[in-house]
């Protein structure tokens, strides 16, 4: 079985990182895995997106014209990349920032507010955890202990008080997803 990934957003928003932990999450449950990051030259606020590939058996290619999971953080990320998930796909949007929704019927859509409950636990920065939550948990990319480790091994041991508000905001983000 194969699932593919998108999560797009804009620099800044941990679109990358987001990314990089559901890529480590499904590695920690032994499955082959690519990561593939793209950015636009801006460091901050231009286009950021991610595709992740999770499979049990080899992967050809991390690119991904088709994905099967969108997770968005921005508006212009919905409108840019709805279009291509495909048909009964699964699109996760940060609904404290993204306000439309696909114009598709053809697609399971969860709304999740990433930024108001990033904000209730203290951690405004962590939206992109919350939606890692959820969509690790929607996708049924791995168990919350295994997204849990994953945090742990990519987040420096010299910064523990990030370590707790990311585990926070992830379990956050897995609970409110009613499964």
């Amino acid at each position: 079985m194969t699932t593919s990934i998108l999560v797009a957003g804009s620099g800044g928003q941990g679109i990358l990182f987001a990314g990089k932990l559901v890529a480590q999450a499904a590695m920690e449950g032994a499955r082959n895995v690519t990561w593939f990051p793209s950015y636009g030259a801006e460091v901050r606020g231009g286009t950021a997106n991610c595709t992740v590939v999770i499979s049990d058996g080899l992967i050809g290619s991390p690119v991904v014209s088709g994905p099967d999971v969108l997770a968005v953080m921005n508006e212009a990320s919905l409108e840019r990349f709805s279009g291509k998930v495909r048909k009964k796909g699964l699109v996760i949007l940060n609904s404290s920032t993204v306000l439309s929704r696909p114009e598709r019927n053809d697609l399971r859509v969860l709304e999740v507010p990433a930024g108001e409950i990033a904000f209730s636990i203290g951690a405004p920065l962590s939206a992109n955890m919350v939606i890692c939550g959820a969509l690790a948990r929607a996708a049924s990319i791995c168990e919350l202990p295994v997204l849990k480790h994953a945090l742990k091994m990519l987040v420096a041991s010299g910064k523990p008080g990030i370590l707790e508000v990311n585990t926070k905001a992830l379990e956050r983000g897995w609970q409110y997803i009613d499964k």
